[in-house]
């Protein structure tokens, strides 16, 4: 059976390198599972590779969607499915976790929402969701919201698609690998990466995607709603840093929890240059 490397870390954690180093050492190519790094208008804020980085490894799934389009995890999925059928040594990286558990395990077909039903569900009051939604225990705005339009449009509840067989797009042997480093040694890093992307324009890139009146899922790049709020005169450039670091460390900080919790890892490591046992991970 075909074996698929996923490496999996938090943001900021390195497991781009990471990715990177072993696509190179086995001749193969990088696959990305990221949810805000498949849009194409903000390279410098979500941390995509660069094209130098990806000069000589093929690159796939990056970039692919404007900022009028939403990224959604069958989507992506079904993008995957395809890469991957077509090569060779693939190595999967991301910090998505909803992402690679559909790619490791598979996903529950829920029938698409009309759009009618869906904006008629956007526009209630969250009081009156949580009030119509029925079999729920999600406390996100965003999931009740998703729950309803669900149950509107089929007739049944969220839960009862979330309870049925999951149908598998990828049938391979899957090597996870965990890029968890030590917690204080990330935050200094989560800090130390966004002022860099200021350095290198940032700014400028949040700028130029607002002329473009977004409305996708890419203004959920950590980030983007500080810069924003600082570029509207809402905020000082010291208030956005400050905001746009704290929201990084606590997204990667829900990423930790979920990679615990949830990824069953093989291998561990706390750095992106641990020496990696191959014939361990039997690759």
């Amino acid at each position: 059976m075909k074996k698929i490397i996923v490496i999996a870390g938090a943001t900021a954690s390195g497991k781009s390198d990471l990715a990177l180093k072993m696509a190179r050492t086995l001749n193969g190519a990088v696959v990305n599972a990221d949810s805000v790094q498949v849009y194409a208008d903000l390279p410098l804020l979500t941390a995509r590779p660069t094209n130098e980085d990806m000069q000589g490894t093929p690159h796939y799934l990056y970039g692919y969607l404007n900022c009028h389009q939403n990224s959604t995890v069958l989507n992506w999925l079904e993008r995957a499915a395809n890469a991957l059928a077509h090569i060779q040594n693939p190595v999967v990286v991301g910090g998505t976790g909803m992402y690679i558990d559909a790619l490791i395990n598979g996903i529950n077909e829920i029938p698409d929402v009309p759009p009618e039903i869906r904006e008629r569900v956007r526009q209630m009051p969250l009081d009156d969701v949580k009030a119509h939604v029925k079999d729920c225990t999600a406390v996100d705005p965003q999931r009740l919201r998703r729950a309803l339009e669900v149950q509107w449009a089929t007739g049944k509840p969220l839960a009862w698609f979330q309870r049925q067989p999951r149908k598998k797009y990828v049938q391979a042997e899957f090597v996870k690998i965990w890029l968890n480093p030590p917690r204080d040694v990330l935050y200094q890093r989560c800090n130390a990466r966004f002022l860099k992307m200021l350095d290198h324009g940032a700014i400028d890139e949040v700028a130029a995607l607002n002329e473009q009146n977004p409305g996708g899922g890419v203004k959920k790049a950590i980030g983007y709603a500080q810069i924003t709020a600082f570029l509207n005169g809402e905020i000082t450039r010291e208030e956005m840093v400050g905001a746009s670091t704290q929201a990084t460390r606590n997204y990667a900080k829900r990423q930790i929890t979920w990679f615990k919790n949830q990824l069953n890892a093989d291998l561990v490591l706390e750095s992106n240059t641990q020496e990696i046992d191959f014939t361990r991970l039997k690759l």
